[in-house]
């Protein structure tokens, strides 16, 4: 490979990078505020444990829907935003 060619790689990269990464940032809206279906989520032992954070209007962030589904069978907390919780 020339140098020339790689020089074009790298700078096309560079160019191409961030706008891979905003779009990524903000792909789905739709889908970060997507309640999750609590109807699947009788028991513990239906949890996966895949972490993808739930954050509850309790301020508190679940391991996933699921963990957060079970809490809501006992709590009355809502759902705010799939992923961790921050301080407002």
């Amino acid at each position: 490979m020339s140098s020339t060619w790689i020089k074009f790689l790298f700078i096309l990269t560079l160019v191409l990078l961030p706008y891979f990464v905003a779009e990524s940032a903000v792909a789905s809206p739709e889908s970060l505020r997507k309640v999750p279906n609590c109807t699947l989520y009788k028991s513990e032992s239906d949890c996966s444990r895949t972490l993808i954070p739930v954050c509850a209007d309790n301020q508190m962030t679940y391991y996933n829907a699921c963990y957060f589904c079970l809490e809501q069978l006992v709590s009355p907390i809502k759902y705010k935003y799939h992923g961790i919780c921050t301080k407002e």
